[in-house]
């Protein structure tokens, strides 16, 4: 399951000055106490506060995180016929990584290609700076 975290953090900057940032990570854990440990484990030594974990509306990530690229949320529709016969439509995002929101887009309906009656309805950046994958415990 996918949680997203938001954490302040003293960071030095560029300038050499240091100041507490406020950063948003996606991570892959089992339980809500686990990912609060993994966010205090990737900052060992740091002034950390974890001040919000929850449960991402996120259903997958379609690509690798590079460095120098923000994430994008996508909100891809499902049409799908029920039992009785009835279209319906169910919503879910995934997390694409990509250069710009034409990118993302790009790679997002890329990603549609698989489906059979997927639509994407939305495209936005977001503040998530990190993907951190599942870590089973030792």
């Amino acid at each position: 399951m996918y949680y997203e975290a938001k954490i302040k953090v003293e960071k030095t900057l560029d300038s050499g000055e240091v100041k507490e940032v406020t950063e948003h990570f996606i991570l892959d854990a089992e339980l809500f106490a686990e990912a609060e440990k993994v966010m205090y484990d990737e900052y060992p030594n740091h002034k950390l506060d974890v001040f919000a974990i929850f449960r991402s509306k996120i259903r997958e990530i379609i690509n690798d995180k590079e460095d120098d690229k923000p994430f994008f949320k996508a909100i891809v529709i499902d049409i799908f016929t029920d039992d009785s016969g009835k279209e319906k439509e169910t919503k879910y995002e995934v997390l694409v990584c990509a250069e710009s929101v034409a990118e993302a887009t790009a790679i997002t309906t890329e990603y549609l290609k698989q489906g059979y009656n997927l639509r994407l309805d939305e495209v936005k950046r977001t503040k998530i700076v990190d993907y951190i994958p599942y870590k089973p415990a030792a």
